[in-house]
């Protein structure tokens, strides 16, 4: 059997593939398949630096023994493959990992249909010459779009209340491309949907760098460039000496938003990944025999509405949303002498607020989210899997410090 990844180099892509190494022990004859831009040779070095930091230690010769490299472009037809190597990735395929995207929040609308939904038709029409392959799709669990409140049932994908971005717009047409393709091809397929995924754990430079690390850079920038004075140098020299900097920021106070754990994540999609496959291929997820299970009524499907559709999606999400307060908090601790004030709106700003609200007019409207997500589809899977551990002040600090300013392990 053979296991295909895309996004193998991304932030949650790598650990994915990390944790479809780790299992050689019980699939050491089992190649995994990496899609990438560049050379093979040039992909499989990327792709080995990404998995070798997560934790120690790293994927030994053996695990990496099983990676195949492939040069493939999500945005060209047939994904930049020619006939030969299309039937080498197929051959006995029977998990596909989608798991690439175009995560930019600020980028054309036009890039981003090209590899978040054209690119995902591109890996269903490779799909199609693997009949037993069951489709893992990594989406987000921002498709509910501008719902601020309520709470979002894992079937749910309604566009009705628009989106924020178009990123969000495109993962939500990626999803109805799926169960489009599920409906016509009688085929079954799992769409995850992690919220913000974030880590504590420093991430060396030349490595996917998480959300954190972007909002804490847009709010060094705005300091190492105040118009005002030497006051934003100051606090990024660490020289404040208790005079606070306030700065005031559009968006919600009382808001909150979910951050996930990006382990957690990952460890709960591979126990989805193990109940989904086993289901749709009527095998036993514990003893991998064949059973003659109804796989349409198999009780170890996380989806009771399998019968009903070959799809089914999980919220990969934290049991509690993240108030922005907190995130505020950490902010100010990682910038000591800065006041942040989260407020509605900004009169007559500042130059510096100016800059500030210009480049951050894409996050403000996440601020002002207090929905929640349901969880059924993923308690059901993950089974005796703790939930993740409660994000807390320390955390966000340390996610938000960046791998220079870490202690060292």
């Amino acid at each position: 059997m053979a296991v295909l990844l895309t996004g193998a180099t991304g932030f949650l892509g790598c650990r994915i593939l990390r944790a479809l190494l780790a299992d050689g022990a019980a699939r050491p004859d089992e190649p995994v398949h990496v899609l990438g831009r560049g050379t093979p040779q040039e992909l499989r070095a990327r792709v080995e630096a990404a998995v070798s930091w997560p934790e120690p230690p790293p994927p030994g010769p053996d695990a990496l023994r099983r990676l195949r490299c492939f040069t493939a472009d999500l945005t060209r037809p047939g994904l930049g493959l020619t006939p030969d190597e299309r039937a080498q990735i197929t051959d006995d395929l029977r998990t596909v990992w989608h798991c690439g995207a175009l995560l930019s929040l600020q980028a054309d609308p036009v890039t981003l249909y090209r590899t978040n939904v054209l690119g995902t038709d591109g890996v269903l029409e490779l799909v199609n010459d693997a009949p037993a392959a069951h489709v893992l799709h990594v989406s987000t669990a921002f498709v509910a779009g501008r719902r601020r409140s309520g709470h979002v049932r894992e079937d749910d994908l309604d566009d009705a209340e628009g989106f924020h971005i178009p990123y969000e717009e495109t993962k939500h047409t990626a999803e109805r491309l799926i169960h489009a393709w599920c409906r016509r091809t009688g085929r079954t397929a799992t769409i995850l949907r992690p919220s913000l995924l974030i880590t504590d754990r420093r991430v060396p430079d030349g490595l996917p760098e998480q959300p954190l690390d972007i909002l804490a850079r847009l709010v060094e920038n705005a300091l190492r460039t105040d118009a005002l004075g030497t006051g934003g140098a100051r606090i990024l020299r660490g020289e404040a000496h208790g005079t606070a900097m306030t700065v005031r920021v559009p968006g919600e106070p009382a808001g909150a938003l979910n951050l996930v754990q990006a382990d957690y994540a990952v460890s709960a999609m591979m126990r989805v990944m193990e109940q989904r496959t086993a289901a749709s291929t009527g095998r036993d997820s514990d003893t991998d025999t064949d059973t003659d299970t109804d796989t349409d009524t198999d009780s170890n499907s996380p989806c009771d509405s399998h019968v009903n559709s070959p799809v089914c999606t999980v919220h990969v999400t934290h049991p509690h949303n993240t108030p922005i307060a907190l995130v505020r908090s950490a902010l100010e601790a990682r910038f000591p002498g800065l006041t942040l004030e989260i407020t509605p709106a900004v009169p007559s700003p500042t130059p510096m607020e100016a800059g500030v609200i210009a480049s951050t007019a894409h996050l403000s409207a996440y601020t002002t989210q207090n929905r929640t997500y349901d969880r059924t589809h993923l308690l059901r899977a993950v089974g005796d899997l703790p939930d993740p551990s409660p994000i807390d002040r320390a955390y966000l600090l340390r996610a938000l410090t960046p791998p220079e300013a870490q202690p060292s392990e």
